[in-house]
């Protein structure tokens, strides 16, 4: 008994979603390892780990170069993600989700660069420990004044948006419920681009930081079923 060719490719279609899925928070995780590595690196190391394209960036222009250019590639390969996962229908607030996730452990095994020699289970145990404390840590943070009216009321916008996702729960209104998830999808998107904009990098990590822990705070309102 043969399979119906229409439902064959459905089927089909939804492997290539997740896959490709798969492909864009690896993207974003890669992404966030090259940032996460660059802020380090502002500061002068004993020894880099320095991709091969980048190498003459650091040729020329020193440690100082070399960690704006991973900052660069690590942006560029996030928004890449970013743009593959809304191509193949990902939920936006999931993917932002996955980067800061990504951002914390990344900055979580940073931290541990230097210290002591340990096993593998305890590198492990660490960064967990770690991004736990990190995770937590985010989700009392106040929100940062990064100097920009712009991103000011951004931040601002979210919890009117989370007010309507609140009562659209709360009324059951599943329509209003949609137009408030579009309204996050146009938030989020908004949030990618605002990050560039901003000048040093401790504002890009205290911006991305706030972000997830507003991504948390959508999270925590169930959709209406």
């Amino acid at each position: 008994m043969t399979k119906n060719p229409q439902k064959l490719s459905m089927e089909d279609n939804k492997i290539v979603h997740k896959v490709e899925k798969v492909k864009a928070g690896a993207l974003a995780f890669i992404g966030a390892g090259f940032f996460s590595q660059g802020i380090i690196y502002f500061q002068e190391q004993s020894n880099y780990h320095i991709p091969r394209i980048l190498y003459p960036f650091y040729k020329l222009f020193g440690h100082i170069g070399l960690a704006v250019a991973m900052l660069v590639l690590g942006l560029v390969l996030i928004y890449w993600g970013y743009t593959r996962w809304k191509k193949h229908d990902g939920k936006i607030g999931i993917f932002a989700l996955i980067a800061v996730i990504s951002f914390v452990a990344f900055f979580a095994i940073l931290s541990l660069t230097g210290t002591k020699k340990t096993t593998t289970e305890e590198l492990i145990q660490k960064s967990d420990e770690t991004r736990a404390k990190g995770i937590e840590k985010m989700k009392e943070m106040d929100e940062p004044d990064l100097s920009s009216d712009e991103v000011k009321q951004h931040f601002a916008n979210f919890y009117s948006i989370l007010k309507q996702r609140e009562d659209a729960k709360k009324n059951e209104d599943q329509v209003a419920q949609k137009k408030v998830g579009d309204a996050y999808n146009a938030w989020t998107e908004k949030s990618a681009l605002l990050i560039q904009k901003l000048e040093t990098p401790e504002q890009k990590q205290q911006f991305a930081l706030y972000v997830g822990k507003l991504t948390l705070k959508w999270q925590e309102v169930k959709p209406v079923r």
